[in-house]
């Protein structure tokens, strides 16, 4: 039977109902309207606009705050941050298993985790399709590198990526905007990673540097994080959500916490219940579609609370494996001292929120004790100062501390 209840309900029926605004939330929310679908977007978080000063900590020194740019409880990498979130936040608690630890980071805005990442942007090679095949280990996918370059492409071109063309076997060309020059330490990592035979080639960044749709080049003033008033960076707010709402098909409804995906007596989806969180009503929104775009450990939530008598155990879970071998990207870094930048006349260090150049994987993975390998991102430079400045210098080799001594 299909389930009844006391909650609001919209009195409009909608061809789609997407969960989540951030990466696949937006794009999904980009491609439907310009389709000509009606849209509903629900996003846990609020609203945000890079654009508008209201939003964007753009430009903004560590001294204009009395905290030098501290965090605070919703903005844990600091107050110009332009993620709204953490790992605990108020209301959402989650558990974990005994003796074991896992920080799940979480975005509550407009554009969701778009708004806090190194942007990024490598595609994944033809190898990468069929690793069964060559190590053993998982599965092979059923499409390959061929079928899916089309839609890498069209991304390219909507979002704007800046890169160079290498004709690197695993690390297929984009469509790419013109890649910024190396910084000056930049140079030494390219020199010397070249002198070692490692492959050192330019990034890779949902970043244009040159006019797109209505957005401006990046002007390098590496504040990528606060916030791009410029829209010059790749966030799903808007580069996509925004965008969409100026169609008239979507809908846009913010601090709207989904619970459940609604289904009918066949089984199929007829929309989501969610929580207002700023009445604390319960409502619903039909709809002939429902696209759970909200992450991996939150589209999973929302299908194990999904239960009825079809779906017993969660929609989508008759395997029993919903919500299991969850993995995410994990990474490490190492910071080191470099004599050759001592001294060094001042220079412009400027650039994009993110590295010039990056490394990727250039070994043979059969010579190796563990599969598939890495890539290695660099960073360094002159940075403005704020709160945590040289913090741990009791851990910095000696030479050290204060005075004449430093």
């Amino acid at each position: 039977m299909p389930k009844t209840s006391s909650r609001a309900q919209s009195p409009t029926v909608y061809d789609v109902a997407i969960v989540g605004s951030g990466a696949g939330g937006g794009m999904a929310a980009h491609q439907l309207t310009k389709a000509g679908a009606k849209v509903v977007l629900l996003e846990a978080g609020g609203y945000w606009d890079n654009s508008s000063a209201q939003y964007s900590a753009m430009l903004k020194m560590p001294y204009d705050s009395p905290r030098r740019g501290n965090s605070t409880p919703d903005r844990p990498f600091g107050e110009w941050d332009a993620c709204i979130g953490g790992w605990q936040i108020p209301g959402e608690p989650y558990t974990k298993a005994e003796g074991t630890k896992f920080d799940w980071w979480r975005g509550r805005m407009l554009g969701g985790r778009t708004n806090h990442w190194g942007r990024i942007s490598l595609r994944f090679g033809p190898d990468d399709f069929r690793r069964k095949t060559l190590d053993g280990l998982g599965d092979d996918w059923p499409i390959t590198y061929d079928d899916i370059k089309p839609y890498y492409d069209e991304v390219d071109r909507l979002i704007g990526i800046f890169g160079s063309r290498e004709n690197l076997p695993n690390d297929p060309d984009g469509i790419f905007h013109d890649a910024p020059a190396p910084r000056y330490y930049e140079h030494l990592v390219k020199r010397t990673a070249d002198r070692m035979k490692i492959t050192c080639i330019p990034a890779r960044l949902s970043i244009i540097t040159k006019p797109l749709n209505g957005r401006s080049p990046c002007h390098y003033c590496g504040q990528c994080n606060r916030g791009c008033m410029t829209n010059s960076n790749f966030s799903s707010g808007n580069v996509l959500v925004l965008p969409a709402l100026r169609t008239g098909r979507l809908t846009l409804l913010t601090d709207a916490m989904v619970r459940e995906v609604m289904t009918g007596p066949d089984g199929r989806a007829t929309g989501v219940a969610y929580i207002d969180k700023k009445t604390g009503e319960d409502r619903e929104v039909r709809a002939r579609i429902v696209v759970l775009a909200a992450s991996a450990l939150e589209s999973s939530r929302i299908m194990l609370n999904s239960k009825s008598s079809r779906h017993p155990n969660g929609l989508a879970n008759s395997s029993g494996v919903l919500g299991r071998y969850i993995t995410d990207t994990t990474g490490t870094d190492v910071a080191g001292f470099i004599p050759s930048l001592v001294d060094v006349p001042r220079h412009n260090a400027d650039g994009v929120g993110g590295g010039h150049i990056f490394m990727p994987w250039w070994l043979d993975n059969k010579k190796l004790d563990f599969p598939r390998g890495y890539h290695i991102e660099v960073w360094g430079g002159l940075g403005m100062p704020s709160y945590g400045f040289m913090g741990g210098i009791q851990s910095y080799p000696e030479g050290g501390g204060y005075g004449a001594g430093l």
